[in-house]
């Protein structure tokens, strides 16, 4: 605890609450900060200026002899309206500072769930610890603005409740003859109670904060499938027509026929078979060896195809 008093960690600790609002952060304070400063200009006021301020009213009223003329009741409600008027100096901007509080934790609770929602859209996951940054700026603005409006509201109603008795003073010491209908005691000027209003700017915050502890408390699914292709109606013509095809037959004179035709050296059977792979990527090539040829003119054959990027299917032909 000693350690907060320290001016350095005490810097550390409001840039490290700076950093983890944001910049509405920097906006509430401000607006507290100058929301205290004019709840302490009426404090001041209040306590050591408005009973100097009544004197002075009440002497001018008691340096009058007529008290029962309309001129009289016009001139005492003069002094209580310059008192009133006096009074109320800033507590209209007091409200409105207070009213704007938790307006501004709104604005920080909506801009941190957009980075949350960013992160969820980045990431395709709620990874709670990508998303304590937008979690951080959405909640610490609501806490803040909260917080301040608490205390402003404790504070309003206690400068409320002391211009209140100030005003109701002076209208009773300020005594008057009855007369043109006017009371002996009564205040001729009195504030309208004002209509009770309800303010739903807590509650929103509280539904949005919900809202960041669902999303990061759910579980997001990604199912794979396998995709299935169904056959079409009417397949290409290159997929129904079978593939060309090269047949290599070895003999037992230990020549290779190509396709039942020329004759080749077993040693070029690599260039037959790239050739053939150049014009046709598709094609097969199948290797039929007669019963009695060579096994090494055979062997031969199936290297020089394995050679030109080629697995020729081999078969071997049966006696008659």
């Amino acid at each position: 605890m000693l350690e907060m008093l320290n001016p350095f960690n005490m810097l550390e600790t409001i840039s490290g609450y700076l950093n983890m609002g944001g910049p509405v952060v920097v906006a509430l304070l401000a607006s507290t900060f100058l929301m205290w400063m004019l709840i302490s200009e009426r404090v001041l006021y209040f306590n050591f200026v408005a009973g100097k301020l009544i004197q002075d009213k009440q002497n001018l009223w008691a340096q009058r002899s007529d008290r029962k003329s309309w001129e009289a009741h016009a001139y005492r409600e003069r002094l209580i309206s310059e008192a009133r008027i006096e009074n109320e100096r800033f507590l209209a901007a007091i409200r409105s500072l207070i009213m704007i509080t938790p307006l501004l934790g709104l604005l920080g609770t909506v801009t941190g769930m957009i980075e949350v929602f960013q992160v969820i859209t980045d990431t395709g996951s709620s990874n709670a610890r990508l998303m304590a940054s937008g979690i951080s700026r959405a909640t610490i603005p609501t806490m803040t603005g909260l917080a301040v409006s608490l205390t402003g509201v404790f504070a309003i109603n206690y400068l409320d409740r002391k211009h209140d008795k100030i005003i109701t003073g002076l209208g009773q010491s300020l005594e008057a003859e009855g007369g043109l209908g006017y009371g002996s005691k009564g205040r001729l000027t009195t504030s309208e109670q004002e209509a009770a209003e309800v303010n739903i700017t807590p509650l929103l915050d509280i539904v949005f904060i919900l809202l960041i502890f669902f999303i990061v408390t759910a579980t997001f699914l990604d199912e794979e499938g396998i995709a299935i292709a169904s056959p079409e109606e009417n397949p290409p013509e290159e997929i129904t027509r079978p593939p060309p095809s090269l047949v290599l037959a070895v003999r037992n004179d230990g020549f290779v026929a190509v396709d039942g035709g020329r004759l080749i050296d077993p040693r070029s059977v690599k260039p037959t078979v790239e050739a053939f792979k150049a014009q046709n990527p598709r094609g097969v090539v199948l290797l039929s060896a007669a019963p009695d040829a060579a096994v090494e003119t055979t062997v031969l054959v199936l290297d020089q195809s394995r050679l030109a990027g080629v697995d020729p299917a081999v078969t071997i032909q049966g006696q008659e």
